[in-house]
């Protein structure tokens, strides 16, 4: 399912302002000139809001006439909170709280709306996330809604240059995919690129197939796994492009991504995250850009007053040829600001079910010759773990199979073993299937179990992959409930754009769908097995808030409501606790506020 974890293998293919790549070198000096080319191409906006700071021990912000959800184990409920700067000073009545208010203090009736912290991404790809779904959104279920949705954009985008979409879904389609015609009807002059729901696949028009130069005669990159899908009468090509080195062939071409581009996009997708109540994120992977001229592009934004949320980022590696513990090494020393660290080794042991890439303790039902190879020699694996958390590295790792997840456990109790004691903070993440012995693991060694806690339903990709894939083990996924239960640490990340049927970015589409295992917006359908996977509210929340914030080395910074944090709070419009299971994703965030300021209103 994850996006960046499939373009991340065929990087070298993507063009960034007409240059591959893999051209990109993180040295100081072209991280330098990567910055000033993110600095020149910003778009100016106006500064986020914020109360002035009050003298005389007063506070810029009183919220009041609560609820206040503080997530704070012992006290987990208050009236009122005050914000002094950037730090939460005052938790408790509306009585006590009067006198931190000044005739410079903004007092926030919260008149029964509910105030808890800010959400934390534990797993998210923002800026390549806010360049492959720019333009519109395909979540749709037919072809025909799909034609109604793009002609009714036409109408509303006017003359571009080039059309984006992304998230059309395979099952509206034959097995041989979407068709060039349909685009070519609404966009005959202007090329027009549309990423599948998982990334894996593009539908595009006959005007970018001519700008690409594909036609009947161009080979295909990979024959048999990326390649143009051709008519069967005529030997065209269709339209449907399928995976990631034949996307490259149309994007290059007909879409190139551009500096400009890409920091329009992710400038243009910031307020949707606050709206949203994001207020920190872990940056899975960049994949479209060099990481360090992604770290920069971050830290422009931070200097403009332009980042909405608090970055802890990433080397991303799967490459056995190339030694990562000095990329992140270089990366962590020279981007350490407030708001934006590199500090995390990113790492994939394996693929996922789709593709039968997970690494599984037994075959795959639907292929019993394969059960799945690790994208890194497990010896090499363990030896990179080993010398990362030696040198104090917190470790994040891509996995969906059992095999997998043994794997990166095994890995990472060897090296605590061989290493000397520390605060480690390392984390499995996606753990699709986990062998029942492994379950108790993650409590035992203190590593994160990291959930995109929205796919765990009885959707589509459930049914017709996952199932078809591993059989009676598709009874048996993502369990959350499990790992909490044996006292592990449980943080919530959506990993968007990357989904096998639904794509979104929302924390509150992903806390309710923790606790009913069901699709949004279909309150009968019976949930996703095992039921006992489902979990309460209260740890719902803890795991989009205290979990990650844990997983990040921030929980004595954020995550909780307590005085001497970090001010980093949500104002929703109704009190969770108070809202039916099925109407959680409903409620608005209509307040968030990071570091002190207001982000979103």
């Amino acid at each position: 399912m994850c996006i960046a974890c499939n373009w991340g293998r065929f990087r070298g293919l993507l063009e960034l302002d007409g240059r591959a790549a893999s051209e990109f070198d993180p040295s100081r000096r072209q991280l330098l000139q990567a910055g000033a080319t993110f600095a020149a191409t910003g778009v100016a906006a106006a500064m986020p809001m914020r109360a002035e700071a009050a003298a005389g021990g007063k506070a810029d912000i009183v919220f009041r006439n609560g609820p206040v959800y503080t997530v704070n184990g012992g006290r987990e409920w208050a009236r009122a909170v005050a914000v002094a700067q950037k730090r939460i000073v005052y938790v408790g009545d509306d009585t006590q709280v009067s006198r931190f208010i000044g005739p410079k203090t903004r007092v926030v009736d919260l008149a029964g709306r509910m105030l808890l912290p800010g959400f934390i991404e534990g797993h998210i790809h923002p800026i390549s996330g806010a360049a492959i779904t720019s333009g519109i959104d395909l979540q749709y279920d037919t072809r025909d809604d799909m034609i109604g949705a793009l002609t009714a954009y036409r109408d509303k985008l006017g003359k571009v240059e080039v059309v984006r979409g992304f998230g059309w879904r395979y099952h509206a389609f034959p097995f041989t995919g979407p068709r060039k015609e349909d685009l070519d009807q609404i966009w005959p002059d202007t090329p027009v690129f549309l990423a599948a729901i998982d990334g894996h696949c593009a539908w595009i028009n006959s005007k970018a197939l001519a700008m690409a130069k594909i036609t009947k005669a161009t080979k295909d990159p990979l024959p048999g796994f990326s390649y143009f899908q051709r008519d069967k009468a005529t030997g065209e090509p269709t339209g449907y492009v399928v995976e990631v080195p034949a996307m490259m062939v149309a994007l290059n071409a007909a879409a190139p991504f551009t500096s400009k581009f890409i920091t329009e996009s992710l400038e243009a997708w910031l307020p949707k995250a606050s709206a949203a109540g994001i207020t920190t994120v872990f940056d899975a992977g960049m994949q479209i850009l060099p990481e360090a001229a992604g770290f920069q592009l971050y830290q422009d934004l931070e200097g403009r007053g332009k980042l909405s949320f608090r970055v802890i980022g990433s080397t991303y590696h799967n490459n056995p040829a190339v030694d990562p513990v000095p990329i992140i090494k270089a990366l962590r020393k020279q981007f350490h600001s407030e708001l934006v660290q590199a500090s995390v080794l990113k790492l994939n042991i394996d693929g996922g079910e789709a593709q039968r890439t997970s690494a599984m303790l037994a075959p795959y039902d639907d292929d019993p010759k394969t059960s799945g190879e690790t994208l890194l020699p497990p010896d090499l694996f363990k030896d990179i773990i080993l010398r990362a958390d030696r040198d104090g590295f917190n470790i994040h790792i891509h996995c969906c199979g059992d095999r997998g997840a043994r794997l990166c456990l095994d890995a990472f109790e060897a090296a605590m073993k061989a290493n000397p004691p520390r605060d480690r903070r390392h984390t499995v993440c996606h753990l699709v299937v986990v062998a029942p012995e492994d379950l108790p693991r993650f409590a035992a060694l203190g590593v994160t179990a990291e959930f995109s806690a929205q796919w765990a339903v009885p959707d589509p990709s459930w049914r017709d992959v996952v199932r078809t894939r591993l059989g009676a083990r598709a009874d048996t996924v993502y369990r959350i409930g499990s790992i909490l239960r044996d006292g592990g640490n449980i943080s919530f990340g959506t990993d968007w754009p990357a989904a096998g049927h639904y794509s979104t970015f929302r924390p509150l589409e992903a806390i309710e769908i923790a606790t009913t295992r069901r699709e949004l917006n279909r309150p009968d359908q019976p949930p996703l097995v095992p039921l006992a996977e489902r979990i309460s509210l209260d740890q719902a929340l803890r795991a989009a808030t205290m979990g990650p914030a844990y997983q990040l080395g921030l929980d004595r910074k954020i995550g909780s409501i307590e005085v001497g944090k970090l001010a980093d709070l949500v104002v929703l419009e109704k009190n969770l606790f108070e809202v039916a299971p099925h109407d959680i994703h409903k409620t608005k965030v209509v307040m968030t506020v990071m570091n002190g300021q207001i982000r979103h209103e």
